[in-house]
This record gives structure tokens, sequence and C-alpha cells, in this order.
């Protein structure tokens, strides 16, 4: 097997890896590719005794990335040819991770061998997942472990070892299989034990979150949140113009009063619902709002941009969530926190103001400071509980692929994630689904349900587990209900966070360290 496979060109190894993991990314129902996907790139370093290993990785993340952010090229948001060359750079960037991946895998094999290069893939691979999912240009977007979104029973365990402890595991068994290939003839004992090693990880995977959703189904008495959102699939550009104002809005209005025919704790729209500046109080639309939830008795939740001057010539705009309550028109808002780069700011404008007057259709938002938790009744089953108050916290799109920033809320009590979305810049694609996928990991890894409003989809409500209990696909316009239970917030990812993407930080730079104590 090692002949066969080392007998292949270079190109036809790294791309042939490349195309298996980005095929097994969500929509795609193929996400067991991941599994074996990696074969052909770690034989390509054995077969190249470990060198080059920056230009291996970086050539794999360039089919990988390609396969997975291709649908930058037809932002609505830009024009055709900043479009193309925010996706060209970014599949560049990104696959520069992947070459640090394989420079590092490279050095670990040359110093130390051929199979300790092999089994430092899982934790080189998972501490530059880590690594990279903080700063300015910080991306989780394309960790491996969203490739198994859809096997819930699987993923289960990401409530101890979060997300970036799947990822982990799928590459662990990517190098058990290699390992049971190379021994497969002369040490069939050995290769034996590896598939073996493989076989109980997985049944162990399967057992333990068996019980976990068989006691989400063992009714505790918990209290239960009765939630609706909206979908409005409103065209992302034509809603700014004047002559569109209202009829957005009267959208708005018309889809929340379908969705609260039956009582409501909470109505959510999505991300910018509102084609206006809320605060400002235009043609009286709050006065309107206030008076519409206030007839209904319920919490709205709405993504609206915002401002705050901070002097007479000086003001902050920021991408926010207001929470309004019936009866008052006092305003509780959350305040985007991770921005996305080039997309709603300029990186280091903060430092060189002048950057900001460069025009490549992204918006010029300034971040929040910290993530904010709301509280509000529970009215609709009131007389079933005696705790009648749910802690809310709230994440601005792009934000829910950040585990640290929804951990944060959890940690402040948060029973219910919140999450507002507009994904339509990028149309019928991939990417509206799999943005959708990655909040499951939220839910599970926090043990809190989820209610995502995206503007033109794709929309879920979806329980502590990950489980979706209501979905409105790509380009809907429509709403949805659910009957929630509110969220346990005490699993060993919300109390010790990402301990298992340090843990395999600091066993990656013990290995570095111990090659440049070598080198000397």
């Amino acid at each position: 097997m090692l002949k066969q496979f080392t007998s292949l060109p270079n190109w036809v190894l790294f791309t042939l890896s490349g195309v298996l993991t980005a095929a097994a990314f969500p929509p795609s129902p193929l996400g067991f590719l991941a599994y074996f996907s990696l074969i052909p790139l770690i034989f390509l370093f054995i077969k190249e005794d470990f060198h080059m290993g920056f230009e291996k990785g970086f050539l794999f993340g360039v089919i990988l990335n390609l396969g997975i952010m291709y649908w930058l090229v037809v932002n609505k948001g830009a024009v055709w040819y900043w479009a193309t060359l925010s996706m060209i750079s970014s599949v560049l960037f990104l696959a520069m991770n992947y070459g640090l991946i394989g420079l590092i895998i490279g050095i670990i094999g040359r110093k130390f061998g051929r199979d300790a290069g092999i089994w430092s893939f899982p934790v080189v691979w998972v501490a530059v997942e880590y690594i990279r999912s903080f700063g300015t240009m910080g991306f989780t977007w394309n960790h491996l472990c969203y490739t198994q979104s859809q096997a819930i029973q699987l993923i289960q365990f990401a409530s101890v070892i979060g997300s970036n402890g799947i990822s982990f595991i799928i590459v662990l068994i990517n190098v058990l299989i290699v390992m049971a290939l190379i021994h497969r003839r002369d040490n069939w004992k050995k290769s034996f034990r590896y598939v073996s090693f493989i076989l109980l990880g997985l049944f162990g995977l399967g057992v333990f979150g068996g019980f976990a959703l068989n006691r989400a189904n063992q009714a505790d008495g918990r209290r239960k949140i009765h939630a609706a959102l909206v979908q409005p699939n409103v065209d992302p550009n034509e809603k700014w113009e004047r002559d569109s104002f209202g009829d957005v809005m009267r959208l708005l209005h018309d889809l929340t009063d379908s969705a609260t025919v039956e009582p409501k704790d909470l109505i959510v729209w999505p991300e910018s619902a509102t084609p206006t500046y809320l605060r400002r109080n235009r043609s009286r639309t709050l006065d309107r709002i206030i008076k519409h939830i206030s007839r209904l008795n319920v919490h709205l939740l709405t993504g609206t941009p915002d401002y705050e001057f901070h002097s007479s010539d000086d003001y902050r705009v920021y991408n926010s969530i207001f929470l309004l309550r019936p009866g008052t028109h006092k305003i509780e808002q959350y305040r985007k926190i991770k921005l996305v780069p080039f997309g709603e700011y300029i990186p280091l404008s903060e430092f060189f103001p002048e950057l900001d007057n460069l025009n490549l259709g992204q918006g010029n938002f300034d971040a929040g400071s910290e993530v904010t938790v709301f509280e509000i009744p529970l009215h609709v089953d009131a007389e079933t509980s005696i705790d009648t108050t749910l802690i809310i916290s709230t994440v601005v799109c792009y934000e829910s692929t950040f585990p640290y920033i929804v951990r944060e809320g959890v940690r402040k009590g948060s029973e219910l994630l919140v999450i507002v979305s507009n994904d339509a810049w990028f149309g019928y694609t991939s990417a509206p689904y799999l943005h959708m996928e990655i909040s499951r990991f939220r839910a599970i890894e926090n043990r809190i349900p989820v209610v995502r409003s995206a503007n033109t989809g794709v929309s879920i409500m979806c329980d502590a587990y990950g489980r979706i209990l209501a979905k409105a696909d790509f380009g809907q316009k429509t709403w949805l209900t659910a009957e929630l239970e509110q969220g346990r917030n005490h699993t060993v990812y919300t109390r010790f966070g990402n301990w298992f993407g340090v843990l395999n930080v600091i066993v990656l730079f013990g290995i570095l360290g111990t090659y440049l104590i070598r080198r000397k």
C-alpha cells in the first residue's frame, strides 16, 4: 500500500486530499470522507521524507480552501473584481495556516523520525487551529470538526473537549489508518490493533452521545421557552432603497403577527433587519414596533445598525442587537465584537485612519467591547415554574463561528443563545448552510438551545444537543416557532474553556523546545 501511494505524482496526492476534505464539509452529506481524506497527504510527507513540508501543506490548503471559500467571489456587497480578489487573497492567506502545519510536521519528521512525524499530525493540526482562531485575522470557518456537524451522536463529546477536540479525533483516525496500512504486511497484529483503536474510539463516542441524547429525552422539569423567529428574505441591497423602507417594515410586522398567533415569550428578527438606525425613531419606526410588541406581549430581539456620539463631530457606528420590551422605549443593546475583516472594517484602521478611505465595498463599523446578556420574563408557562426569568446571550453572524465568544455569554449565565445573521450576500451557495451547521456546535459545547434568525436563511431553532427542531431553508420568506428548554450551562467546555486546544499547544511547544535543544 505504501508503494502504491508513493508511486503517485505529488500533485495527485495533495489535490486528492484537498478535494476529499472539502467534499466532507456541509452541506455535503459526505462528512465521513474526512476520516480518510488526509491519508494521501500523510503519504506524501512519507514519500518525500518530510522535506518541503510548508509547500505540501500550502498546496493542500489552497485546494481545500478553494473548495470551502469559493463563494466569496459572488459577494453581492462588492463589485466583481474586488470580490474575486478577496476570494483569491483569502484562499492564499488561509492556505498559509496549512503551510505552517506542514512546516512543523516536516521538522518533527526529519528530526525525530518517520513515525514521530506521522503521530504529530493531530497535535500540530489542532494547535494551529486553536492559535489561528484569535487576533484580528482569526478564522475558524474551515475547522475540520465542522465536517461532522450532521453526525450528532458522535459529536456530543464536544461538550467535553470542544470543537478542536473533534478535529483531533478526525486527524487521529487518519493517522491510525495510515499506520495500519504501513504495517499490514510486516506486522498484521499491530495493524489490527490500530484498526481496533478506531472502532473502539468510534464506539465510545457513540455510547457517550447515546447517553447524552437519552438524557435529553427525559423530562426533568426544566423551564419551557416559547420562541419564534422571522426570516424576511429581503435583498440586502434593495432594502436600503428609500422606496423599500415601508415594504420591509410591513413585512417584518406581518411575519411577526403570523409567528405569534399563539403566545410567545420571545420573537427574533435577523441581522440589520430594520433598514434604518432604529434609535433615531425615523418615521416613528421604533414607536410602531413598541406598540406592536406591547399588543402581543412579547419581547423582541432585532439586529439593527446603531451609533453613539462621543462628541459633536465624533461618532461610532455599530452592528448591533436591540432588546425591545413591551410597554417601554428603553433600549438594551449588544454591539458586535468580532467584525469581519475587509467586510465590516479595514484591519489596522484604528491605527491608520486613512485606511477608512479605502472603498472595498465594506461597511465601516466599530467593534463592541463586551459580551452582553439580557433577562426577560417567561410568561407563557409561568404557572409551571418558580423561576420565570430567562437569561439570553446574543452574537451577530460571523461571531457564531468563535466558540470563546459564545462561551463567555454562557459563563455569564445565559440559558439561550440567539444568533442573528445575514447570509444573503453569498447567494445560493454552500456558505449559508455551513454557517448554520456551525451554530449546532455552539449548542452542544455549552448545552444551550439556539435560535438562529438569518435574513434569507438558513434559519434554525435547535435544542441544547444540536438537534434541529425547526428550519427555514435558504430563500424562503417565512417564520418559525418552537418550544425550547432552558440551557444547562454546566459542561466541561463551559467551565474550563478550550482546555484541549491549549493542551495541544503546550505539547507542540514542548516538542519544538526539544528540537531546539537538540540542535545545540
